[in-house]
């Protein structure tokens, strides 16, 4: 039951897709597709893959055999007899993919395709003034709500025996219907007039923003002369009428003088503006850096106290009382000041065989006291006594080595 719901929406899901693509044939002429030509073969399908599938051969060929019993149902419902069979092909297969292969396209490429198609065909409709926009966006709307449905059901089925669970889960879905319907609702009414009078606002802001910025240019703009200068003998015949007048009007008017009309102060302000914002930036870069160093610092310190693996944690540690314990000890400290000590994510046992002559007995005397908190005797603790002494010949050849 659980597989038939869940390939049942699915494939409604896909058949609401198909019929934006079947939209388009449809927007000049302004007239709205049959619906009933694609759920009436929807319904057909499932009854025959899901319900007689045992009757049909289990491959292709079940395919072509339902298709033209699928376009016989889309054609009577006033569809072509081309795009009747294209339907009833379509049909036929994807129904056969679901209920007989069981390969399922997933809900999220559904809705990457369902938000990528159905708002291009709803603009394509807005351009040519399809009457029928709002149908469009209820069925953009159904979408979302079999995805819902789908999820809802299919743990529903799942729950089965949990009537309490069930009930929350038909709550909760209840719930989401009732919020996407209200929504809807405000939208469609107060909503429509809030958005346009906020996009106006928004559009009237970003025209004074720009009305500020766009001053400077159009006065720099004008500083330069524009006018185009003519050439020829035309421009000799008017050069003496031209001096005459400027000599007229020069004697009558006193051109007024602006330290804005000058461009070298112009250029002097731009630097020097440009100049201070420069070490205004930089001068909050230098404290966000100087902000950053102490809580680098402070996280530094507080892994050294917190793991045992960095060198200058353990130069601090105290030496163990224990003399097989201290003689480890002064192996990593002399390790350390040759600069080859133990790694942060490294074993004792590892780090000697890394870099020592690695002596598998001493490991297991050390064990035993670090690890077993026994106490080893006289001739034991005698033994490991040389062996560190052995590793510390080899540590002390480091330094020959370099």
């Amino acid at each position: 039951m659980g597989n038939l719901w869940r390939n049942s929406i699915h494939l409604l899901l896909e058949l609401n897709i198909f019929y934006f693509f079947i939209l388009l044939m449809y927007l000049d002429s302004g007239n709205l597709p049959s619906m009933v030509g694609i759920l009436l073969p929807f319904g057909f399908a499932i009854a025959i893959f899901g319900f007689l599938y045992d009757k049909l051969p289990k491959s292709y060929v079940a395919i072509m055999l339902v298709a033209p019993v699928l376009a016989v149902f889309t054609y009577l419902t006033s569809y072509s007899l081309a795009l009747s069979i294209i339907i009833g092909i379509f049909i036929s297969f994807r129904a056969f993919m679901y209920f007989i292969e069981e390969r399922a396209l997933s809900t999220f490429a559904l809705l990457i395709i369902s938000f990528i198609w159905m708002p291009f065909v709803y603009g394509a409709g807005i351009l040519v003034d399809y009457p029928h926009g709002m149908t469009l966006m209820i069925l953009f709307g159904g979408q979302l709500a079999l995805v819902i449905l789908l999820y809802s059901g299919t743990a529903i089925l799942n729950l089965k025996g949990n009537r309490y669970m069930q009930k929350m889960v038909v709550g909760a879905t209840a719930t989401v219907f009732v919020s996407i319907i209200a929504v809807s609702a405000l939208f469609a009414t107060v909503g429509k007039f809030m958005v346009t009078a906020g996009l106006s606002l928004f559009g009237q802001g970003v025209s004074v923003v720009f009305n500020i910025l766009a001053r400077p240019i159009f006065f720099l703009m004008g500083l330069h002369d524009w006018s185009i200068k003519s050439q020829g003998s035309q421009e000799e015949s008017t050069v003496e009428i031209g001096e005459e007048n400027e000599e007229e009007t020069a004697e009558l008017v006193t051109p007024s003088e602006s330290l804005l009309d000058n461009p070298i102060a112009i250029a002097l302000g731009v630097i020097l503006f440009l100049t201070i914002l420069y070490f205004l930036l930089n001068k909050k870069k230098v404290t966000k850096k100087q902000r950053e160093l102490p809580s680098e610092q402070e996280f530094t310190s507080t892994m050294t106290k917190m793991s045992g693996g960095f060198f200058s944690g353990r130069r601090k540690q105290k030496p163990p009382e224990d003399e097989v314990r201290r003689l480890m000890f002064d192996l990593e400290q002399l390790a350390i000041k040759k600069k080859r000590g133990r790694l942060p994510n490294e074993t004792l046992e590892e780090w000697l065989q890394r870099e020592t002559t690695f002596n598998e007995s001493f490991m297991k005397l050390y064990a035993k006291v670090r690890y077993g908190e026994m106490k080893l005797t006289d001739k034991e603790v005698e033994t490991c006594r040389a062996m560190a002494e052995e590793i510390r010949k080899v540590m002390k050849q480091w330094k020959k080595a370099s």
